[in-house]
């Protein structure tokens, strides 16, 4: 073929395009723990690897005190919650050994282990309980995010799965 140039005699520009693809496959296969309101309000997409921990903030809805439930991410969807703390005791609250081992910690918190395996945590938000996922150092007011009543489910998936979900 006289006169025309091929873009395969290209080695740079072949290069470039397998690490992209390299790139893409590599982004894909990361894990994420997506916050996935019901309806069209936009989730959020947070990277995450297996053994990162997240929790949840909220305030009981009777006794009015802050309760934590602490999560470590396994797999795709696979977490679990490894403990909860809480500040009193009272109307709600783990007390059976079913529930979990009890403790007190330093603090003069109470402490639940329970390590209980989740595919996915479901919520609904309520001003009254001022629920706030925390990953890291970053914090997410629900109610801010989504409003009064909105049913949100936490996820643990791979980038890939999010993208299908969009489609």
């Amino acid at each position: 073929m006289c006169g025309s140039r091929s873009f395969l005699k290209n080695r740079a520009f072949i290069t470039l395009v397998c690490a992209f693809i390299i790139y893409v496959i590599w982004q894909a296969s990361q894990l994420v723990l997506v916050i996935a309101p019901e309806g069209d309000k936009k989730p959020i997409v947070i990277e995450s690897h297996k053994g990162d921990k997240w929790y949840i903030s909220l305030t009981h809805s009777v006794e009015k005190t802050k309760w934590e439930e602490f999560f470590t991410i396994n797999g795709v969807a696979d977490m679990t919650m490894t403990h909860t703390k809480f500040e009193s005791l009272g109307w709600g609250y783990p007390y059976s050994s079913t529930d979990g081992t009890f403790s007190c910690t330093n603090d003069g918190k109470f402490q639940m282990v329970m390590n209980r395996h989740y595919k996915e945590v479901p919520l609904r938000v309520s001003e009254q309980a001022m629920q706030q996922i925390i990953h890291e150092n970053a914090q997410y007011n629900l109610v801010e995010l989504y409003g009064q009543g909105s049913a949100v489910t936490v996820r643990i998936m791979r980038r890939y799965h999010y993208w299908f979900d969009l489609l």
